[in-house]
């Protein structure tokens, strides 16, 4: 049972820290995406940008701090490119058609944030820093 308990508690500051490192990192994106926007008008080019530069922090941070994971580089990183890049596409499409809907993209960088912030705590904690969330096999834990 303490098994369980410690878990719990790993799980639930793992949370928190993914939290503070998703918000400085979002904070980041989104100014760097109104500075390239400003001087360059391309959707796609300023996503592009600032999502390379904030997403290049996100991955170190939760690497080695929020996760804490002993997952190679090489394993972790090719796992975490392919969930940006899934994710990077989704949240452009979505930029791309509100703004050509007349959304000021301010506010159209925003929206995407309520479909991926909640999915994505749990695809970086199972597919992408594998080792570090081990709460669906309690099961196995409580034999």
């Amino acid at each position: 049972m303490t098994h369980i308990l410690k878990k719990i508690k790993s799980t639930n500051h793992s949370f928190i820290r993914w939290g503070l490192v998703g918000t400085l990192t979002t904070i980041l994106d989104y100014i760097l995406f109104l500075i390239f926007f400003k001087f360059l008008n391309s959707v796609f080019i300023a996503n592009l940008f600032s999502g390379i530069i904030a997403t290049s922090i996100n991955y170190k941070s939760h690497h080695k701090w929020t996760f804490k994971s002993s997952s190679k580089h090489s394993n972790s990183g090719i796992r975490y490119v392919a969930n940006l890049i899934f994710w990077w596409l989704v949240s452009t499409s979505i930029i791309k058609i509100l703004i050509l809907a007349g959304i000021d993209p301010k506010l159209a960088k925003l929206i995407p944030l309520f479909i991926i912030v909640p999915i994505n705590y749990f695809i970086l904690n199972i597919f992408v820093f594998k080792n570090s969330l081990k709460i669906f096999q309690f099961k196995k834990n409580i034999k």
